[in-house]
């Protein structure tokens, strides 16, 4: 009930947070956060959605200055589009409903003002940015640093994007070995080569039908991401021996990729670090129909605030990469 102190109606504040505003809003909150290492991966170019599936389309450019493009998606009974386009299916990798819980009191005291109103908003919408961000620091590593999205290094044939090196080997140990692997490897991937993405499903449908390999590269060291584990980081920084003074100028990673380029993580499934090209994650985030939802526990009063963010990613392994890892 309405007390003659508040001069903001409670419905009418509720019905504010429902909009669709306020779900975008949310997002933007996690944007803002500079400390996320993941939000300049979210994209809207070449996305496509399909009811609750979300795509990436590869796409690139068709022969001839006359052709005229035919986006028609059907060609009898076959579904069919006259452009290249290869489609990668983005997982849903968030699903959930985050909820804050605010007791009666705090509520009522928010209602008081404008400005209490506002900054009630404003810690609503962050907290719920927040642990978003929390889920994303999980599902993301994990999406990347996954044995699917690469092919196993060939010794003979010097082909392959994924190194598997003994846990105990002194690899692990060298400062500067980390950092010649890393120096090389990052100007290969700038030469245009197959040798080093897994490639596109033949059949998008169909795994079994295998991948066939894209011929590709990075365009420059700031257009490659490198993702590190911090036991790797504090091995290169820390060195390996007291013959290292002449590696100093190397390790300012960032003076090569780029300022923000250079992610540390703790990376799962035993990865020490990857070179990828920026374009390999892809997220989306769905949009949302509604903003919180509202229920008060008639028991005690409490108000319980609830959104349902939804967010699509991908490891897209056309592109070029490189990763190392223990066994």
């Amino acid at each position: 009930m309405r007390t003659p102190s508040m001069v903001i109606e409670k419905n009418d504040y509720l019905k504010v947070l429902e909009n669709k505003v306020v779900y975008d809003k949310t997002f933007r909150m996690l944007e803002l956060n500079e400390d996320n290492l993941w939000n300049r991966f979210f994209r809207s170019n070449n996305i496509e959605v399909e009811g609750r599936a979300v795509r990436f389309l590869l796409t690139w450019p068709k022969d001839g200055p006359d052709w005229k493009p035919d986006l028609s998606i059907h060609k009898g009974n076959d579904f069919k589009r006259e452009v290249n386009a290869i489609p990668f299916h983005l997982l849903r990798l968030l699903d959930t409903v985050e909820y804050e819980i605010i007791n009666e009191e705090r509520f009522g005291e928010a209602l008081e003002s404008e400005a209490a109103c506002k900054d009630f908003t404003k810690n609503l919408l962050e907290q719920t940015a927040e642990n978003i961000e929390l889920r994303l620091e999980e599902k993301i590593p994990a999406l990347i640093c996954d044995d699917n999205n690469f092919v196993e290094w060939n010794d003979t044939t010097k082909q392959g994007n994924l190194k598997k090196i003994d846990t105990d080997d002194d690899f692990w140990k060298d400062a500067l070995e980390i950092l010649r692997e890393i120096y090389n490897v990052s100007a290969i991937l700038k030469k245009r080569s197959k040798a080093f993405n897994k490639g596109y499903q033949k059949d998008p449908d169909d795994k079994s039908k295998g991948y066939e390999p894209m011929e590709t590269k990075i365009r420059s060291y700031t257009r490659m991401i490198l993702l590190i584990d911090s036991s790797v980081k504090n091995t290169i920084e820390l060195g390996s021996s007291e013959n290292d003074e002449d590696i100093f100028p190397a390790l300012n990673l960032e003076a090569r990729f780029g300022k923000g380029n250079v992610l540390e993580d703790n990376l799962p499934n035993d990865y020490g670090m990857i070179l990828m090209d920026e374009r390999c994650l892809q997220l989306y985030k769905r949009g949302g129909q509604k903003g919180f939802r509202h229920k008060e526990e008639a028991e005690n009063g409490n108000q319980w605030f609830f959104l349902n963010p939804v967010i699509h990613g991908g490891f897209i392994t056309a592109f070029n990469a490189f990763g190392w890892k223990k066994k």
